[in-house]
């Protein structure tokens, strides 16, 4: 009996929450695969993200991760379009930024290398409890949302998913030339090659 293959999160967004969102195969499609079919999968993802340890999880609420997804893609699609979101979506995304605050800490660590003290602000797993991963991700989305880091997201033209452009020139057009960019080329390769044999 064949087993079952677990799905491989891809991290090609550069941005924890832009990674969140890519957790639908193809946006594009008329019905996108959903990479988060089950609770364990959202745990999954929190930690391939980063964003959770296996010590943090008790349960998490999938139903309102799955909205924030939807919520998320709305407010990053819209700034890409150049739009602004609805006031509804932002209202929502203030409520969960809200509840996100509510369970943040500062923190300090020292920097080993220049023996620094280093402050910095974390999501609390004990005040956050069921909604950690979900209020991880309302922290980092907002902290994209309003950084100098924005311009650089994108959308990929053959998926929609959405990743940060770190390329130099700001040059970069999908979310990984090995997949998208090379079935892009492909297409333009056969597109060229029919329009050569219908002369």
């Amino acid at each position: 009996m064949a087993q079952f293959r677990q799905h491989q999160f891809k991290l090609a967004g550069g941005h924890p929450a832009l990674d969140f969102i890519n957790t639908v195969h193809d946006w594009t499609a008329t019905e996108p695969r959903d990479y988060l079919s089950e609770f364990a999968d959202a745990i999954r993802f929190g930690e391939t993200a980063g964003l959770l340890t296996r010590a943090d999880v008790s349960r998490l609420e999938l139903k309102r991760l799955r909205k924030l997804r939807g919520l998320l893609r709305r407010i990053f699609q819209m700034r890409l379009s150049g739009e602004a979101p609805s006031s509804t979506d932002l209202e929502r995304l203030g409520d969960d930024l809200f509840e996100s605050a509510r369970a943040t800490r500062l923190m300090t660590t020292s920097d080993r290398r220049s023996s620094q003290l280093l402050m910095r602000r974390e999501v609390n797993a004990e005040l956050a409890g069921d909604a950690l991963l979900r209020l991880r991700i309302v922290a980092a989305g907002v902290a994209l949302l309003v950084s100098d880091a924005m311009p650089r997201v994108k959308s990929c033209p053959t998926c929609g998913w959405f990743f940060l452009d770190l390329s130099k020139n700001r040059s970069r057009r999908w979310c990984s030339m090995d997949t998208c960019g090379a079935v892009a080329k492909s297409r333009r390769y056969y597109q060229k090659l029919k329009a050569l044999s219908d002369r």
